[in-house]
């Protein structure tokens, strides 16, 4: 949630400055499936339904500052366990074996050929690539995994591009940020490898918030997420309904995820909480950014979701477990039925062989990366 408002926060500002239990039904509409789940779990007889997750192996935690992390912001992982980490602050992708042994690290800040200005993710690409996003210089750079500079493709007629993701076929998903008249708004698309939009998914509006003028943003309405699956298919919620929208390719609607829930009153501990994270980004500009954004009585129904190796979805919500920072995870199956509930600390952002990995603090405040075993029982 932290990277995922820090990056919405980024691209304004960048712009800116430039009671049910148990049930399901399944229904079949016009050529959408729709899967309405209830409140409670009601997995099929015999599916495992309890994920457990232990803590194997701890990456970037080093006295060594060239092995540890100054902000991370994004990472990615190979078949073989290799990690890829992007640390913003320090404009370098840093390398970690499978036990998370440091390996090397590359990157430069500049404006010169492979350099890099406001790196904000990094990706597996195809053809043994591995390519970095450069916000600022608007373009997508491309590097060996060795760290060699190959090329870069530029999206610079666009305003800005925030939250990209990649999938297999080198294709994007990202939140193009917009201007029309009095209105920003950002536009939901995917584009192809270079970096030309095959189509829009969603736009979400809102009013410019010039300094002064009291115009104030929601953000929990603007915050929407997306991910794709091992075929492609883009998994897509808004936010506003407790719905993960699935589409082909294509950009086809094939399937609708519903599922009832009881929405959570955001307190002012909550509102504090979530403008103390801003700190980092308030830090780039003059502007309040606490003035720029209001909030509303309720959370939304998700802060964010994931798709495992198996294309279950495990969704994270707004409502806490009984300690600190525990929120309550709800786990859909790949046909999208809702079959478990787990309470964790983790937001787990990759799987992988088995694995699940999430960017989480040390007991000093420090960024790292948390590797654990993943097994299922019944």
């Amino acid at each position: 949630m932290k990277a995922i408002l820090r990056i919405a926060v980024c691209g304004i500002l960048i712009a800116v400055l430039s009671s049910s239990t148990g049930g399901k039904n399944i229904q079949t509409g016009e050529d959408v499936k729709i899967i309405q789940n209830k409140k409670k779990p009601d997995p099929p007889k015999g599916t495992p339904t309890k994920m457990i997750l232990e803590l194997e192996t701890v990456i970037g935690e080093s006295d060594d500052p060239g092995k540890a992390f100054s902000q991370l912001s994004s990472f990615v992982v190979e078949d073989d366990g290799t990690i890829y980490a992007l640390d913003f602050k320090e404009q370098k992708i840093k390398v970690f074996d499978d036990s998370g042994e440091f390996l090397r690290a590359f990157g430069e800040k500049g404006q010169g050929p492979g350099e890099l200005q406001m790196p904000a993710g990094v990706f597996l690409a195809p053809e043994n690539r591995l390519a970095v996003n450069d916000a600022l210089a608007r373009k997508i750079v491309f590097y060996t995994k060795q760290g060699k500079y190959i090329d870069h493709v530029s999206y610079a007629t666009r305003m800005q591009l925030t939250t990209l993701i990649m999938d297999s076929e080198g294709n994007f998903m990202g939140r193009e940020l917009k201007l029309d008249g009095q209105e920003m708004f950002f536009e939901i698309v995917k584009m192809d490898a270079e970096m030309n939009t095959q189509f829009s998914l969603d736009k979400i509006g809102f009013a410019i918030p010039v300094p002064g003028s009291g115009t104030k943003i929601n953000l929990m309405d603007m915050i929407s997420i997306y991910q794709i699956d091992s075929d492609g298919n883009i998994y897509y919620g808004r936010n506003r309904d407790y719905e993960i929208n699935v589409y082909t390719p294509e950009g086809k609607q094939a399937k609708s995820i519903r599922k009832q829930y009881q929405a959570q009153k955001i307190t002012e501990e909550d509102k504090e909480e979530i403008l103390g994270r801003m700190d980092s980004v308030a830090s780039m500009s003059p502007i309040n950014l606490r003035e720029m954004f209001e909030f509303p009585k309720m959370f939304p129904p998700f802060q964010t979701f994931t798709l495992d190796e198996e294309d279950r979805i495990i969704v994270r919500t707004w409502e806490k477990g009984e300690e600190k920072d525990e929120f309550v995870h709800d786990i859909f199956d790949s046909e999208g039925r809702f079959i478990a509930q787990f309470t964790s600390k983790i937001n787990v952002s990759v799987w992988k062989n088995g694995k699940a990995y999430a960017v989480d603090e040390n007991e000093e405040g420090f960024y790292v990366i948390k590797k654990f075993s993943v097994r299922w029982d019944s």
